[in-house]
C-alpha cells in the first residue's frame, strides 16, 4: 500500500487517439482502455502538466475533443455569493491549457451556487470534434463551432420540485439526448420547490430524455417514459446489437415521474422496450447496466434485472456477511461475515461504476469503497482516508473518519456557496462526481479533491489493491464535484479554482 509515489509511474509511451467527449467518455459507460499516471499530487506539484485558472466555481467534467478542452463555469464573482444564474462555456488548448473564448450561457433559473446536489453548470459538455453542445441546466443549451460562432440555441423553463439535475448530456451518432420538462410557458416560480408544487404533479410536468439534432438543433424525440431530475441515464447495447438507454424515476422531494423505477429507451425513437415499477428506487446514481444485465441499489439490497426484458433476476444485502477492511489505528485489518450498520442510503449518489465483473461504488456512511462481485454476490469494504494532507517541509497528515472544512473561495478568493454543507467531506448525502476506469485502474474523486486509485480487478479489496491517493489541491483549499476525464495518455480534473491536466 502506498499513499502517495512520486518515483514510479505507470505510464504508457504511446499515443491514444480516443478522445473524451463526453462525460461518459468514449465507450459510454465511464470506462476506457489506455494508461496514465497512478500518483499525483496538486499541492506538491508532482505530475502535473499545466493549471488553468476558473472564473468561478462549476461542476462539469472537462471534454476533450480535436485538441480542445471545452468545461463551463459560473460567470465571474466580485464579491461573495450564494446564488447565480448565468454561467459560460468555455475553450481552451488542450497542450497548453491557455483560454482560447468563452461565451455566456444564460439560465432562466437562479439556483444556489456549489450546491452539493447540482447548479446551473452540473451538465458537462459535448463535442463531435467540429462542435460544442454548452448546457445551462437552468434553462439553455447552444452549440457552437470550434471558434466560438453560436450555431444554435434552445432553451426552455425548467421546473422545480428540486435543483438537482443529474442527467448528463449523451452524445452518439450525430444527436445530443439531455433532459428537461417541455412546457415552454412555465413561469419562473415553477422553477422553485414552493412555486413547482403548487402547479401539481401532471404529465406536463415530467422531465424527458430530449433527443436533438447536433448539427441543426431540431428535436428528434421525446421519451415515452419520465426521467426523474435525480438520474443519470446511460446508454449501452442489449444482446442483438440493439442500442438503448436506461434512465430512471424516483428519489428524494417527491419527483413527478411515475412509477418509480426504471425503463430501457430505444435510442432511434424513444420508446419503451421495458418499464419495470421498483418500490423504493432511490434513483441518485447512475444506471448501469450492460447486455448481461442492469445493476442498482436500492434500500439494502443491490439487485438486478435482465436488461431484456425488465424482470428481476438476483439480489443480496450489501450490509450482511460481507467482508469488510478497515483501518484499527496502526494497520489494516480484514474481517469476514460482517454486518455493517445499515446507512440511510445504500450508497453516496452517483458513485457506482460496472468494470469486468463488479459493481464499484463509495458507501455512504464509514468512509469505505466497495465493490459487489456479480457473478457469486460477495460485498466488500475496503475503508479509505477521508483525507490527507501534505504541506511542504511536512510529513503527509492522513485523517480517518473526517475531512477539514471546505473554505468554499474561488481563485479569486470569494466564497461561491450558500449550503453550509457544501465544505462537507464529499461522502453520503451529496451527488458526487463518478469514478472513471483507466485500464486496470479505478479513480475516485471527491468533493474536498481527494482521488483514490485502485486495482479494480485485485483479488482482495484490501490495503494491496490501492495503488495512491492523489489530491487535487491544498487540503481545506479545494473543491469538486466535476467527473475526471482521459485522452491522450492524461487526466483532466477540474476544482472550483482551476481546470488541471495530469500527467507525466
Amino acid at each position: 500500500m502506498r499513499f502517495y509515489l512520486f518515483i514510479y509511474l505507470f505510464m504508457s509511451t504511446v499515443l491514444y487517439a480516443e478522445d473524451w467527449q463526453q462525460a461518459f467518455g468514449p465507450n459510454d459507460d465511464f470506462t476506457v482502455n489506455g494508461k496514465a499516471v497512478d500518483s499525483f499530487s496538486v499541492s506538491m506539484n508532482e505530475n502535473i502538466l499545466w493549471r488553468s485558472q476558473m472564473p468561478s466555481t462549476g461542476q462539469g467534467t472537462p471534454i476533450i475533443s480535436n485538441g480542445r478542452v471545452f468545461i463551463t463555469s459560473h460567470e465571474r464573482m466580485e464579491k461573495d455569493s450564494e446564488m447565480g444564474s448565468d454561467i459560460v462555456g468555455i475553450c481552451l488548448d488542450a497542450k497548453t491549457g491557455k483560454k482560447l473564448w468563452e461565451r455566456r450561457i444564460p439560465g432562466t433559473r437562479t439556483t444556489d451556487l456549489s450546491s452539493l446536489f447540482s447548479d446551473n453548470t452540473a451538465a458537462s459538455p459535448v463535442s463531435d470534434g467540429e462542435r460544442v453542445v454548452f448546457m445551462n441546466v437552468g434553462g439553455t443549451i447552444a452549440c457552437f463551432d470550434f471558434e466560438g460562432k453560436e450555431l444554435w440555441t434552445h432553451k426552455w423553463t425548467p421546473f422545480g420540485r428540486h435543483h438537482a439535475r443529474a442527467h448528463e448530456p449523451i452524445l452518439h451518432d450525430g444527436m445530443i439526448i439531455v433532459a428537461h420538462t417541455p412546457k415552454y410557458d412555465l413561469p419562473v416560480e415553477a422553477t422553485t420547490k414552493a412555486g413547482s408544487k403548487a402547479l401539481g404533479r401532471g404529465k406536463e410536468y415530467w422531465n424527458f430524455l430530449r433527443a436533438y439534432d447536433l448539427k441543426t438543433g431540431k428535436l428528434l424525440w421525446q421519451a415515452e417514459a419520465g426521467t426523474s431530475v435525480h438520474s443519470t441515464s446511460m446508454l449501452g447495447q442489449l444482446t442483438k446489437g440493439k442500442l438503448a438507454i436506461l434512465t430512471g424515476r424516483g428519489g428524494g422531494h417527491q419527483p413527478p415521474e411515475e412509477p418509480y423505477g426504471l425503463s430501457m429507451i430505444d435510442l432511434t425513437s424513444g420508446m419503451s422496450i421495458w418499464d419495470q415499477s421498483i418500490k423504493g428506487y432511490p434513483a441518485a446514481q447512475n444506471t448501469s447496466w450492460n447486455k448481461n444485465g442492469v445493476y442498482f441499489f436500492a434500500g439494502s439490497m443491490h439487485q438486478s434485472l435482465s436488461s431484456r426484458t425488465g424482470q428481476m433476476k438476483k439480489e443480496a444485502s450489501i450490509f450482511e456477511k460481507v467482508t469488510i477492511t478497515k483501518w484499527n489505528g496502526r494497520e489494516y485489518e480484514t474481517k469476514n461475515d460482517q454486518t455493517l450498520k445499515k446507512s440511510k442510503k445504500p450508497i453516496t449518489y452517483f458513485t457506482n461504476i460496472l468494470i469486468g465483473d463488479y459493481h464499484f461504488f463509495r458507501s455512504f456512511e464509514g468512509f469505505m469503497i466497495g465493490r459487489v462481485n456479480l457473478k457469486n454476490g460477495k460485498v466488500e469494504y475496503f475503508e479509505v482516508p477521508a483525507q490527507v494532507i501534505r504541506q511542504k517541509g511536512k510529513e503527509v497528515e492522513l485523517l480517518w473518519g473526517k475531512t477539514i472544512p471546505n473554505d468554499m473561495k474561488n481563485a479569486d478568493g470569494f466564497k461561491a456557496t450558500m449550503d453550509k454543507r457544501n465544505a462537507g467531506s464529499g461522502w453520503g448525502h451529496v451527488s458526487s462526481a463518478p469514478p472513471i476506469v483507466i485500464g486496470d485502474l479505478i479513480y475516485f474523486p471527491t468533493m474536498v479533491g481527494m482521488v483514490y486509485v485502485l486495482k479494480w480487478n485485485a483479488n482482495s479489496f484490501d490495503e494491496d489493491a490501492l495503488v495512491s491517493v492523489g489530491d487535487l489541491g491544498r487540503a481545506g483549499e479545494t473543491w469538486s464535484l466535476s467527473g475526471l476525464a482521459y485522452a491522450d495518455g492524461k487526466v483532466f480534473a477540474r476544482t472550483m479554482k482551476e481546470l488541471i491536466c495530469i500527467g507525466e
